[in-house]
C-alpha cells in the first residue's frame, strides 16, 4: 500500500509549468514504474479527479482536484484570516472591489481569488472567490509575477492570448511591464483583460521575504482613471505590506507611487 501511494505522489512531481502534459510512455519512462502498473495508478487518479486525460490525445494533465485541495491547504494557512481585517480597510477606503490572490497551483499561468469584497457600486467589476484569471493581464497575477522572475520567464515562454486591445501578449512587452511593477513596487492593469476594468495590486510577502500572494482593487476604468489610480496605489501597497508583516515579514518596503505613467496621466 504504502508503496503504490509513493508510486502515485511521484506523479504529482512530473507536471511542471514546462512540462504540463504527459503520454504514458513518456511518464513511465520518466517515472521507472512499468507502464502496466503506471497506467493502473493514472487510472485512479483519473477516477478521483486527481489526474485528467485529454479524450483525443490520450495525455494526462493534472486535476481540478488538486487545484481544490491547493485552496483549501491555502485557507487552512491562515491566510485569508490574517489578511481579513486589511482587506476590509481598503475595500472602505478605495470604495471599490478587492481582491486576495494567489497562483494558481496547478498552472501559473492563472491566479486564483481566495477572497473578495464587492464594491457597494452598482456597477462593479465581476469575479468570484476561487474563481480563476489570466495572470499575466490582471493586476494580482502581474503583482505576484513581477517578484517571481523564474515563473514570469517560464510563462513568457508560452503563447499567451490577448484578451483584449490591451492585452501585453508580446513576451518583450510583458517584461518591460513586470519590470516596472518590480521597480515601482506595485502592478497597474488597464483593460488588459476586459476592456472596461482598471486594477491596480501590490504583492504580499511571507517570513521569508517570498511573494507568495497579491492585494489589489478592481473597477470600471470611468471610476478608475489615471489620476485615482496614482491616488490610491500607495494605500493598495501599505495594505499589502501589513498583510505581509502579518505573515512573519519584517523588511518594510519604502517603494511608492514615484515614477508612475498610464495612459492619459499627464506626463
Amino acid at each position: 500500500m504504502l508503496t503504490s501511494l509513493r508510486k502515485a505522489f511521484s506523479v504529482f512531481d512530473v507536471f511542471t509549468l514546462e512540462a504540463p502534459e504527459w503520454g504514458l510512455a513518456d511518464l513511465s519512462g520518466k517515472l521507472r514504474i512499468p507502464k502496466p502498473t503506471l497506467h493502473h495508478i493514472l487510472t485512479t487518479l483519473v477516477e478521483g479527479g486527481w489526474v485528467a486525460q485529454d479524450p483525443k490525445t490520450k495525455r494526462y494533465r493534472l486535476g481540478v482536484r488538486l487545484w481544490e485541495k491547493g485552496w483549501l491547504a491555502v485557507n487552512q494557512l491562515g491566510l485569508r484570516e490574517l489578511a481579513r481585517p486589511c482587506v476590509e480597510a481598503l475595500a472602505e477606503t478605495s470604495q471599490e472591489t478587492v481582491h486576495l490572490a494567489i497562483l494558481d497551483v496547478v498552472d501559473p499561468g492563472y491566479v486564483v481569488y481566495i477572497d473578495k469584497i464587492e464594491s457597494q457600486h452598482p456597477v462593479r467589476a465581476y469575479s468570484m472567490i476561487g474563481g480563476r484569471a489570466p495572470s499575466y493581464c490582471v493586476a494580482t497575477g502581474k503583482a505576484i509575477l513581477g517578484f517571481n522572475p523564474d515563473v514570469a520567464k517560464r510563462l513568457l515562454r508560452t503563447r499567451l492570448h490577448a484578451y483584449t486591445q490591451f492585452t501585453l501578449a508580446d513576451p518583450n512587452r510583458l517584461t518591460r511591464d513586470l519590470g516596472a511593477t518590480q521597480k515601482r513596487g506595485f502592478s497597474i492593469n488597464q483593460g488588459e483583460y476586459r476592456d472596461d476594468v482598471t486594477g491596480v495590486a501590490a504583492p504580499i510577502r511571507n517570513h521569508e521575504g517570498q511573494v507568495v500572494s497579491a492585494v489589489g482593487i478592481s473597477g470600471p476604468s470611468y471610476r478608475l482613471p489615471a489620476r485615482v489610480i496614482q491616488r490610491i496605489a500607495p494605500t493598495v501597497v501599505v495594505t499589502a505590506q501589513e498583510i505581509s508583516t502579518k505573515m512573519g515579514f519584517l523588511e518594510r518596503s519604502e517603494r511608492g507611487a514615484a515614477g508612475l505613467r498610464l495612459r492619459g496621466a499627464p506626463a
